[in-house]
């Protein structure tokens, strides 16, 4: 008659039991905690520092791309609590060194020495001053309200005046012939093309979305630390 067979170690692929995911689970939850502690406050010491801009990492040092801390594009990547999904933290599990690409919060000084970043096409960074505007072509029919507070824009994109509001009409020329136009009307004065004019705008973010975006990152990174985690 044999004994009781010794308890066997569980095998690496083998399916946790109930106890084993609730350690698991815990211990995973604490080192994520820590991670994104340390994480914010390096963003936190970025931004204390005076910085306007953030620089996110790709796979390799030619798919750095600068961005303006405003910028859509990266609120999620700011966001650290967040960034730590399933998949992420399954990973996590089985290499405690793992981490996810940090952005680096960069003075305006800093931006213009960076050598050989892309520039964003969301945010527009512009460092040196220089660089070329988004543009955007559309006609005028296709204005909407999505497109108040962007900036009309010459076709070179010399700037006529943010966009407050636009509306249909009925015109009629020097030999009285009527026609549909459209009005639009600018912080610096009224614009009127045709319908099927083309218009030119800044393809980027308004200023009331950029004041709104500027006041979360003073609320999160400025603000108590106790709401860094």
């Amino acid at each position: 008659m044999t004994g009781p067979e010794p308890a066997r170690t569980p095998e690496v692929g083998a399916a946790p039991t109930g106890d084993d995911d609730a350690y698991r689970s815990e211990a995973v939850d604490d080192l994520v905690a820590r991670i994104v502690a340390e994480e914010v406050a390096e963003l936190r010491r970025g931004f204390a520092s005076g910085a306007e801009y953030a620089v996110t990492r790709g796979g390799s040092a030619r798919e750095q791309m600068l961005h303006r801390l405003e910028c859509a594009s990266i609120e999620s990547h700011l966001d650290r609590p967040s960034r730590w999904t399933e998949p992420h933290r399954r990973r996590l599990a089985s290499d405690p060194d793992y981490r996810l690409p940090l952005p680096n919060l960069i003075t305006r000084q800093a931006a213009r020495d960076l050598p050989g970043v892309r520039s964003c096409r969301v945010c527009w960074p512009n460092p040196t001053g220089g660089e070329p505007r988004p543009l955007r072509r559309l006609s005028a029919r296709s204005l909407g309200p999505q497109h108040v507070g962007h900036v009309l824009a010459r076709p070179d994109g010399e700037p006529i005046g943010t966009i407050v509001r636009w509306g249909a009409r009925t015109g009629a020329d020097l030999f009285g012939i009527e026609h549909d136009e459209i009005e639009i009307v600018t912080s610096t004065g009224v614009e009127t093309v045709g319908p099927d004019d083309h218009v030119t705008i800044w393809d980027l973010p308004t200023d009331e979305q950029a004041i709104r975006r500027k006041a979360q990152l003073v609320q999160r990174f400025a603000g108590d630390d106790r709401a860094a985690g």
